[in-house]
């Protein structure tokens, strides 16, 4: 007849069973052995992936559910970089932003030129301030002078208030509600004039700060003022991403703009594509060497076609919208194209935001895909934003 140890563990050797708690504790069967007979064959028949998981140790069923939940990590930041969350390619470049940009880079200017004034101004009240202690300091080394300066004023104040009541005590109200009368009818004609006067100040000043035509005739170039960039954008399929849209741009530009006050007769447009930022560094390497090849073929040229006729200038928030006409070298390909771009004066600036498609076999690109890189649009957009100054 079995002893007591040997039924109570039935799995464990007569050796075991009279050995020390630690090692029955360590020949304890798994968590499904231990079950009734019944429940161990239904768990291993209907579903053997959890009859392996309750066969883990411990440990193994914590780095399981890391595992796991690492890759449903993955998975969510798969499908929010599908749904544009964390798409970092700027958007299209347009001549709102553009102006927008332009005018907040002058604010900041302008605050950044003020701001060394403060230190100024605060030393100026420093000094101001200084008299004023000293008198205070002089009066309370003398307080028998200060006692008898106080008395007087307190009785000439006294005096004057006796004087006042006996007088006219009456009348000085009257006189008061009618001043604040007066006061009041002023500052409603000056609110209800105001508005208009402030319109017409400011259609003066842009009348007299708006040139003609004929002021601005003259060569233009970039200006360091503002953004200015050539760049690309162009959808592509990367590994463990997916879909997304692909923007480089440069700032290395150099331009000339020619303007006889009716006419813009000449425009050259030169980018490094050297230069060429993104958002992914292994793409600006890969476009060195495959794409468009910028180690070989380190500029594209732009050069204008067919002369702008300018009938009026653009002024305040109203814009130039027409399509041009010129040629593009790109890839060692010279090719003609149609550029649709706006312009607009703004500040003495002529800003200019414009795009057009690029077919790559046009220009004898080839799609640089890699192991990261699947596949590449067959067209891209050129796109730029020129900031022109009046040349020196």
């Amino acid at each position: 007849m079995p002893s007591p140890r040997s039924s109570t563990f039935p799995y464990a050797s007569p050796a075991q069973a009279s050995g020390s708690a630690t090692s029955r504790h360590l020949t304890q069967p798994p968590l499904s052995t231990r079950c009734c007979p019944k429940t161990e064959l239904y768990i291993t028949e209907t579903n053997p992936v959890l009859s392996q998981i309750l066969n883990l140790s411990p440990r193994r069923l914590i780095s399981v559910a890391l595992l796991i939940g690492a890759a449903l990590l993955a998975a969510l930041l798969i499908v929010l970089w599908q749904l544009g969350v964390f798409d970092s390619a700027p958007p299209p470049a347009t001549l709102q932003s553009a102006v927008e940009s332009l005018r907040q880079d002058d604010q900041e200017q302008q605050s950044a030129a003020q701001d060394p004034e403060q230190p100024d101004q605060q030393s100026s009240l420093d000094q101001q301030a200084s008299p004023q202690q000293a008198d205070g300091q002089s009066a309370a080394s003398d307080p028998g002078s200060a006692d008898g300066q106080s008395d007087s004023v307190q009785s000439a104040a006294t005096s004057d208030s006796q004087q006042a009541h006996v007088n006219g005590y009456g009348d000085q109200y009257e006189d008061s509600d009618a001043a604040r009368a007066e006061d009041n009818e002023a500052q409603q004609q000056t609110q209800q004039t105001q508005p208009g006067q402030d319109q017409q100040q400011r259609g003066q000043t842009a009348a007299a700060e708006s040139p003609s035509l004929a002021d601005l005739a003259g060569s233009w170039i970039i200006s360091e003022r503002g953004e200015s960039f050539v760049g690309y954008r162009i959808g592509e399929e990367i590994a463990d991403i997916g879909t997304t849209t692909a923007v480089g741009r440069t700032g290395q530009i150099e331009a000339s703009l020619e303007f006889d006050g009716a006419v813009i007769t000449l425009v050259v447009i030169t980018a490094d594509l050297r230069t060429l930022r993104s958002d992914q560094s292994f793409r600006d390497g890969a476009l060195r060497t495959r794409g468009i090849e910028s180690d070989t073929y380190p500029f594209a040229t732009f050069t204008l076609a067919e002369p702008i006729p300018i009938g009026a200038l653009p002024t305040e928030e109203e814009s130039l919208s027409v399509t041009v006409q010129g040629t593009l070298d790109l890839h060692g390909v010279t090719n003609p194209v149609s550029i649709a771009l706006s312009g607009q004066f703004v500040d003495g600036l002529v800003v200019v935001v414009g795009s057009t498609e690029i077919a790559l076999a046009d220009y004898n690109i080839e799609k640089p895909t890699t192991a990261r890189v699947f596949s590449i649009d067959d067209v891209g957009i050129m796109e730029f934003q020129l900031v022109f100054e009046r040349a020196p």
